[in-house]
């Protein structure tokens, strides 16, 4: 059967034709300006979904590229410091740390030994200010807590101070000099304590070179000799012209004196303690104590030692740097991510000190005694700067035996925490060396999804264009074809 051609159903089909055509051409066009392959999900939904699975694989490792650059760059930074401190304490090299140590023990009349001692405070500072550093607004060597400077020097405080001592309290003996005189109106308020002699209870003072056997020959006859009495050995107490006694009342009785407390403590009265023991209220004048993130870096307390070791061992910063991050009961596995955490008191040599024999100068016969050596470079270097500012300016004579044993002892101390250093800047520079490996591990990868996704998404723009070209030519024959396709059929001729 012959199908009616009319005028109506032939331009119904025309116009189906032309949207078709102009469709076409219209997509061959949006190709060739956004150069893509398509532009919705709809339009390829298996090569978007392929796209999609590249892209979401290339944002993460762009991520993770991002996050190993910067902790690269950290490193680079801790790396600097380190060689600057390697350099201060290299036990081979002239002008470093190690050689004023060396001329403070050979230097034959110990004439420079005081500037010695400021010199290595200052290299101690200097060190200090070094792992102080920062990465922008982060501290490089402060752990996990990059936001608080990690090393702060602290003025050592007196652990006997009373800031406001409180005669009733026994608690506060140490403040006060003198015990109470019993019965007197202070006494009987409740008083125990005194600094007022004339309030403190009066004794005897007792005879420091008493000789109990001299004393018993003399009053037994025993020893005739006249002048014994005026023998400093003779008699219990002493009179007030220096000669002893055993009568405590009378004409010839002892000499009468406050009643000493034997729990006073002088330095109780100041807050602060200078590095030779003595007490003061200034800060500027006491012993400078180095802490880290809070804690006393030489301090031997139980407390103090597990929040060191948990900040050495316990607290992490893992990253999720390419390595198949992991995680197993809720905690990331540690093989699958990066520690970013520099713990600046494990590059210094640790926490603490250690009890080790050392052997007396000058001492005959020869003989050891026990001290305890700080671990921390930075703590050898500022206790051995005290032993040197203690000497004697005019000769540069130790300040004692112990003093010039301690020295010896903490210049070996010196040399096997230097090389503990520089093993660990060794460690740093290992770590430093896998990020950059896994940087350009990570670019390569990026590089690689990037092209593949690329090469999906992207279209060829001379096969675009083509495509394009020949889509317009049959939108543009169609129109010419128009005007004779439009024309009236016979059969709406007829109608008419």
């Amino acid at each position: 059967m012959i199908p009616r051609m009319t005028t109506v159903g032939t331009l119904k089909n025309y116009r189906y034709d032309l949207n078709r055509s102009n469709n076409t051409m219209a997509k061959s066009m949006n190709k060739v300006i956004t150069r893509r392959n398509f532009n919705s999900y709809a339009e390829d939904p298996a090569m978007a979904t392929r796209c999609f699975q590249l892209r979401r694989s290339f944002q993460r490792t762009s991520s993770q590229l991002t996050v190993n650059e910067s902790i690269r760059r950290k490193y680079d930074v801790a790396w600097s410091a380190m060689e600057n401190i390697s350099q201060d304490i290299n036990t081979i090299a002239k002008d470093t740390g190690f050689t004023s140590i060396l001329t403070g023990l050979n230097d034959p009349d110990g004439s420079g030994r005081n500037a010695l001692g400021q010199s290595m405070a200052a290299k101690a500072k200097s060190i200090i200010q070094t792992m102080n550093g920062r990465y922008g607004e982060n501290y490089v060597f402060a752990g996990a807590d990059h936001l608080q400077v990690p090393f702060t020097w602290e003025p050592k405080e007196n652990e006997g101070y009373i800031a406001e001592p409180d005669p009733k309290n026994p608690d506060h003996a140490a403040a006060f000099q003198y015990k109470i005189a019993p019965n007197s109106p202070e006494a009987l308020a409740g008083e125990l304590f005194t600094n007022d002699p004339a309030k403190a209870d009066q004794v005897a003072q007792v005879n420091p070179k008493y000789d109990e056997a001299f004393t018993n020959d003399v009053l037994n006859g025993v020893n005739t000799d006249p002048d014994a009495k005026n023998d400093p050995r003779f008699g219990q107490y002493l009179k007030p012209d220096g000669t002893g006694t055993n009568d405590v009342v009378g004409a010839d009785g002892a000499n009468i004196i406050p009643l000493e407390n034997e729990d006073y403590d002088p330095n109780s009265s100041f807050k602060y303690l200078k590095a030779d023991g003595t007490g003061t209220n200034l800060e500027s004048e006491a012993h400078s104590i180095l802490h880290y993130r809070g804690v006393p870096v030489d301090s031997m307390d139980e407390t103090d030692q597990k929040k060191m070791e948990y900040f050495m061992k316990g607290e992490t910063k893992y990253l999720d740097l390419g390595l198949g991050f992991k995680e197993q009961n809720g905690e990331a596995v540690s093989s699958s991510v990066f520690d970013a955490a520099l713990q600046g008191i494990y590059y210094l040599g640790g926490t603490g000190t250690e009890k080790v024999m050392v052997d007396m100068k000058n001492s005959d016969p020869p003989r050891q005694v026990e001290m305890e050596l700080p671990n921390n470079i930075v703590s050898i270097m500022s206790r051995m700067s005290e032993i040197l500012l203690n000497c004697r300016a005019e000769d540069g004579k130790w300040a004692s035996e112990s003093e010039e044993s301690e020295f010896f002892a903490l210049a070996q101390r010196f040399e096997d925490q230097a090389s503990l250093v520089k093993q660990r800047w060794d460690e740093m520079d290992t770590e430093s060396g896998f990020l950059r490996d896994n940087s350009e591990l990570l670019t390569d990868t990026a590089d690689s999804l990037s092209q593949q996704f690329m090469a999906l998404e992207d279209a060829d723009p001379a096969a675009a264009i083509t495509e394009y070209m020949f889509a317009r030519y049959c939108y543009d024959a169609a129109l010419k074809v128009g005007n004779s396709v439009l024309s009236q059929s016979l059969m709406d001729y007829m109608n008419l």
